[in-house]
């Protein structure tokens, strides 16, 4: 019966002692924590200071001439397309110009005056 009055007296102290140690550990958790997050208040307090966000109504606003400019962009794309296009065939009839120009010129060099 002593062993065991001992062996029950060790267990509870080693209980005591964990738990304290338990305690011991979230009291520092809870305290780093509350910690950080007022650090974190009191930067997006700052953040918010400094940057004035804007209102819902600004950024429609801004959604809107977003799209707005995407679509003229779309247009004056296409519209460049064209224009490339356009130039291309230019220099494909520069260029047949160039050679009946020659061929004639050559024609011309073989008539006899």
């Amino acid at each position: 019966m002593g062993e065991q009055n001992n062996l029950c007296y060790d267990v509870e102290k080693l209980v005591n002692s964990l738990q304290e140690a338990f305690d011991l550990d979230c009291a520092q958790g809870v305290s780093l924590f509350t910690s950080k997050s007022r650090s974190n208040e009191a930067w997006l307090e700052e953040l918010e200071r400094r940057f004035k966000l804007k209102d819902d109504v600004e950024l429609d606003e801004v959604e809107n001439l977003k799209t707005e400019i995407n679509i003229k962009l779309g247009i004056l794309e296409d519209k460049v397309s064209y224009f490339e296009r356009l130039c291309k065939e230019f220099e494909e009839f520069q260029n047949e110009m160039k050679i009946k120009t020659v061929v004639n010129n050559r024609r011309q060099s073989q008539i006899p005056k």
